[in-house]
C-alpha cells in the first residue's frame, strides 16, 4: 500500500520549491503604465433608443410611419440580424473558457515481462496525469473571454443605431423628394399651359412657330424633371425596405411629417450627450478594458504548469516471493528558463497600446464631425429661412402673373422661359438646402447617440 505520510511530505517539498520557482519566473520584465477605461465614455454597454412597439406585418401593412420603420428595422434589419449571428463565437468562447482544466487528463498503460536467470515475471504499469494551471489563468480567461462577448454585444449596439440614422434620415428624403415631385409637377402644368398659349398664337398667326418650339422646349425640360424626381424617390424607397429588412417587393408609402426647423443645441451639450450616449466611444472604452485583461491574461500564462499524476505498477515475483504493488505520486514542473511567452505579453501590450491610440483617435473624430455637423444645420436652417421669407411664399403668384403677362403679349416667350427657369432652380435649390438641414439634423443626432429633442422642445431659429 501507498505510504500516505512520505506522499504528503513529497507534495509539500514539491509545492514549497515549485511555489519558490514560479514567484520567480513570473515576474513582469518592467512596469506598464496602463490606460485607464472610461476617460472619454464609461466603460459600460448602452442601449440606443428605438421606438416601443411590435414590428407591423408585411401583408397587412397599408402605410409606414417613421416610428413603425424604425421598430422594423430594429427587429428584421438583414445588418443587425449579422452582428446578432457573430454574437454566436463569442459564445463559444466563453463556453470553452468556462472549462477549468487547461487540457484532458492523460491516461497511460504498460504492460511487459521481465526476465532473470531464465525466469520471467509479467508486469502492468497505469498512471493518470493531469496538466494544471495555478497562476489564475482559467479564471482571467474566462473573463477575457466575456469581455469579448461584451464587445460583439457593442458591436450590435452600433450596428442598431446606424440602422435607427440610416432608417431615420431615409425617411426625411422620402417625403423631401416628394415635395420635390410636387413642386416639379406642377412646373409641369405651368410649361403645358405655356404651350397651350403658345399654340393658340401661333394658330391665330398672332406670333412665330418658333415660340411654340421654345415652349415645348421648356415642357420637355420641366417633364425630365419630374422623372429625375421619381426616380430619385423610387430609388430612396427601395433602400429603405433594404435597410430594415422589408420581405416584400414594394414598401408601402410612407407617412409623416418633417418636424420644425431648429437651431442645433449648444455644442458643449451636445458633447456631453456624445460622451453619455454614443455606441462607438462605448465601444472602444470597453476595448481598452478587454486588452487590460488580456494583457493580465498573458502574463499570467508566463506562469509554468505543473503536471500531476498517479502511477500504480504491478510485480510479479521471480521466485518464491509474493508480487508487489507500487504506487507513486508524481509532478513535472517545466523550467521557464528561455519561454516566458513573451511574444504573447509583448503582442497584448501592443494591442492594448492600439485599443488606446484608436480609443483617443474615435474621439477626436467624432467630435469634429459633431462640431462639422451643427454647423451645416445651422447653415442649413438660415438657408431655408431665406428661401421661405423671399421666394416661397410668392411662387404660386408669381407663375400666375408671369402666365398673365405672356397672354396679354407683356413679356416674350424667352423672357418667360427664363424666369421659369430661374423659379425652377430657386425651388430646387430650396428642397436641397432641407434635405441638407434634415440630414445634418439626422447625422447630429447620430453622433449624439440618442434623440436630440423631445416633442415639446422649440428652438427655432
Amino acid at each position: 500500500m501507498l505510504d500516505l505520510s512520505f506522499a504528503k511530505k513529497v507534495a509539500r517539498l514539491t509545492t514549497i520549491a515549485g511555489s519558490t520557482l514560479l514567484f520567480s519566473c513570473a515576474t513582469i520584465d518592467a512596469e506598464t503604465q496602463l490606460p485607464e477605461p472610461g476617460k472619454f465614455a464609461p466603460a459600460e454597454l448602452t442601449r440606443p433608443y428605438v421606438p416601443t412597439g411590435e414590428p407591423v406585418d408585411p401583408s397587412a401593412a397599408s402605410a409606414m410611419t417613421l416610428e413603425e420603420l424604425l421598430v422594423f428595422a430594429d427587429s428584421e434589419s438583414p445588418a443587425i440580424q449579422t452582428v446578432l449571428a457573430r454574437m454566436g463565437i463569442a459564445d463559444a468562447q466563453v463556453s470553452g473558457a468556462k472549462i477549468l482544466f487547461p487540457d484532458n487528463p492523460e491516461l497511460s498503460f504498460g504492460v511487459g515481462q521481465r526476465r532473470a536467470a531464465g525466469a520471467s515475471a509479467f508486469e502492468f504499469e497505469a498512471s493518470i496525469q493531469q496538466r494544471l494551471e495555478i497562476a489564475g489563468e482559467p479564471g482571467l480567461r474566462l473573463d477575457a473571454a466575456r469581455d469579448q462577448q461584451k464587445l460583439r454585444e457593442a458591436d450590435v449596439q452600433e450596428v442598431r443605431w446606424s440602422v435607427h440614422v440610416e432608417v431615420h434620415r431615409l425617411f426625411v428624403d422620402i417625403l423631401l423628394v416628394r415635395e420635390r415631385l410636387e413642386q416639379a409637377e406642377r412646373f409641369v402644368e405651368f410649361a403645358e399651359s405655356m404651350r397651350d398659349i403658345a399654340a393658340r398664337q401661333v394658330e391665330a398667326g398672332e406670333s412665330s412657330p418658333l415660340i411654340l418650339l421654345v415652349a415645348e422646349a421648356d415642357l420637355a425640360q420641366t417633364r425630365e424633371a419630374v422623372i429625375e424626381a421619381r426616380r430619385s424617390l423610387e430609388g430612396l424607397t427601395t433602400r429603405l425596405a433594404a435597410v430594415i429588412g422589408w420581405p416584400q417587393l414594394e414598401l408601402p408609402p410612407v407617412e409623416g411629417t418633417l418636424p420644425p426647423l431648429r437651431a442645433a443645441p449648444n455644442p458643449s451639450d451636445l458633447l456631453t450627450l456624445m460622451a453619455e450616449h454614443h455606441p462607438e466611444l462605448r465601444t472602444r472604452e470597453l476595448a481598452v478594458l478587454a486588452e487590460q485583461r488580456r494583457l493580465a491574461l498573458e502574463h499570467r500564462e508566463a506562469w509554468p504548469e505543473p503536471t500531476l499524476g498517479l502511477s500504480f505498477g504491478r510485480e510479479a515475483a521471480l521466485g518464491p516471493e509474493a508480487g508487489t504493488n507500487l504506487w507513486l505520486i508524481n509532478m513535472s514542473l517545466p523550467l521557464p528558463f528561455w519561454r516566458r511567452n513573451q511574444e504573447g505579453r509583448a503582442l497584448a501590450q501592443a494591442r492594448l497600446q492600439i485599443a488606446d491610440s484608436e480609443r483617443a483617435a474615435t474621439a477626436a473624430r467624432l467630435r469634429a464631425e459633431l462640431t462639422e455637423a451643427a454647423i451645416a444645420m445651422n447653415a442649413a436652417a438660415e438657408r431655408v429661412t431665406l428661401y421661405e421669407t423671399s421666394v416661397v411664399p410668392q411662387l404660386e403668384e408669381n407663375l400666375a402673373l408671369l402666365q398673365r403677362a405672356f397672354e396679354l403679349g407683356e413679356v416674350d416667350v424667352h423672357q418667360v422661359s427664363q424666369t421659369r427657369e430661374r423659379l425652377l432652380n430657386a425651388t430646387g435649390q430650396y428642397i436641397d438646402a432641407r434635405i441638407t438641414y434634415y440630414e445634418s439634423a439626422a447625422m447630429l443626432e447620430g453622433l449624439v447617440g440618442t434623440e436630440i429633442w423631445t416633442n415639446d422642445t422649440e428652438n427655432t431659429p
